[in-house]
């Protein structure tokens, strides 16, 4: 039905439903809590203009209306009436000011950009969610209230950045929780509402945007926090990395400088240790003549005189006895610098035998020495070696019962010569075998004639061997069969 004359005012007052024959004859009215604004969502844009499709925008939300009076994205009358920026040079982001208005520019390294929006005006919640819905790097979310904000927040918080209308209640306290996080603040306030914004400013932590707003500008501002923020805090990681080194680094130089004071003092303990046990060498050998002597005259002393003559010659010979090993184990754990020269294997295993003939016939013995017929000559310290030999000779003798033996053997596999003292001894046990090479350490077996024992004896033998880097290890099969121990020597310092 066509109107008449008379109908003209009510339909004039009415939206028109035909389509329009110019782009420019629709004006869209929103109106909200932050007020009234119109738009002309398929108008042509001028040339100079920013442009925003119909399809940003969810139109039909709003009513129609005939009205129009608002500006655009770029400040022109009569399009996109929801937001524009009008943005104080005081209060813009310096790195904002030198971006152009047309561009928003990309994500820090391609990765979404988390946007908590907390406005109390619907309409500018709706345009923010229409706006970014389908945005490529740019997540948001909305709110209407600084209670819903404060429900979200925990410290583990997605959100890289906070929009927040400064005069909405409890602005402040979100603001300030959400700074907690060391994550990036935007402030939003009225142009006539500046004070507003001075009371929020301490906590603000990028910059402020004046309402009504511009989405790219808005977009802008997003992305340059966001970014500020996330190095913000990659910064704070590093500086606490970097301080957390530098207390690691103060403490292993306290830690040094006590470990050196602990060794220095520990040396000087055992230098007084080397001194006192030397200065006992001379008491004890008085002790060990005097002993010698009346023991001469025991045919002039009572039995009983007699008995206690031999228990004191006995303690004596094992106090020499340890003070010699504990004088020799306190020198090798300074590691004294070897004297090398070449050796004759076959020779040296001959001159320990002999050393060696009378212990071994008290206890009706056989010392046996088996050498092939050419050794090469080995470069080795003739008086560390000489002990360690004599160390397992004299070991070999004391765990070996009457009428048994013990065999020297030589050989060389072209690197290193291996000597073996074997004896048809008490054996060891697999917890005798792993305690064997150590300080101070007694064994489970004991001497067959009670002869003395000092638990280094195998200790030094082993010092003897890392000092010309070789080794030393023992083979037994079991308790009253044998065992074999093994010194190998390189031939050559450098091998």
């Amino acid at each position: 039905m066509i109107p008449s004359a008379t109908d003209a005012p009510a339909a004039a007052a009415r939206p028109s439903r035909q389509r329009p024959r110019r782009a420019d004859a629709i004006t869209l009215t929103a109106t909200g809590p932050g007020g009234t604004a119109s738009t002309n969502p398929i108008a042509t844009p001028r040339s100079n203009a920013s442009t925003s499709s119909a399809e940003q925008f969810n139109c039909c939300k709003y009513r129609l209306s005939p009205e129009a009076a608002c500006s655009d994205i770029d400040g022109r009358v009569g399009k996109i009436p929801i937001f524009a920026t009008v943005q104080p040079v005081a209060t813009m982001n310096p790195t904002l000011q030198r971006m152009a208005p047309s561009k928003t520019p990309p994500s820090p390294s391609g990765a979404t950009i988390a946007v908590l929006f907390a406005d109390p005006d619907p309409l500018v919640r709706d345009a923010v969610e229409l706006h970014f819905r389908a945005h490529p790097t740019i997540a948001a979310e909305t709110v209407a209230t600084a209670e819903q904000a404060l429900e979200t927040f925990s410290p583990s918080s997605r959100y890289d950045a906070l929009v927040l209308d400064v005069t909405m209640p409890g602005a402040t306290e979100l603001s300030a929780q959400f700074r907690t996080l060391n994550r990036a603040v935007i402030a939003t306030v009225p142009l006539t509402d500046v004070a507003a914004a001075e009371r929020l400013l301490p906590d603000v932590n990028t910059l402020l945007l004046t309402k009504p707003l511009s989405m790219h500008a808005l977009e802008r501002a997003i992305t340059v926090a966001a970014h500020a923020s996330r190095l913000e805090r990659q910064l704070t990681h590093l500086q606490n990395i970097a301080a957390q080194q530098r207390e690691q680094d103060r403490r292993i130089q306290e830690f040094q400088q006590e470990r050196e004071q602990l060794l220095e003092q520990l040396e000087q303990h055992k230098q007084r240790f080397r001194t006192a046990i030397h200065d006992m060498q001379n008491p004890i050998a008085n002790l060990s003549a005097l002993l010698k002597e009346l023991h001469n005259r025991r045919e002039q002393l009572p039995p009983w005189a007699t008995e206690s003559i031999e228990l004191c010659t006995q303690s004596v010979a094992l106090l020499q006895v340890l003070i010699e090993d504990v004088l020799s184990a306190t020198q090798l754990d300074s590691r004294p610098t070897l004297q090398r020269h070449q050796l004759d294997v076959a020779q040296l295993l001959r001159s320990c035998a002999r050393r060696f003939t009378a212990a071994a016939e008290r206890k009706n013995i056989w010392i046996n020495v088996l050498t092939p017929p050419a050794l090469p000559p080995l470069e080795a310290d003739e008086y560390h070696l000489t002990k360690a030999l004599d160390n397992l000779i004299s070991n070999a003798i004391k765990y070996t019962p009457p009428g048994g033996a013990v065999t020297l053997e030589a050989a060389s596999d072209g690197e290193s010569i291996v000597l073996r003292v074997r004896d048809t001894g008490v054996g060891l046990t697999p917890e005798d075998i792993a305690n064997a090479f150590g300080e101070f350490k007694r064994l489970s077996s004991r001497p067959t004639a009670g002869e003395p024992s000092t638990g280094l004896g195998l200790y030094i033998v082993r010092r003897i061997a890392e000092l010309h880097g070789g080794s030393v290890h023992v083979e037994s099969p079991g308790k009253g069969m044998g065992s074999t121990f093994t010194l190998t020597i390189p031939l050559h310092p450098s091998s």
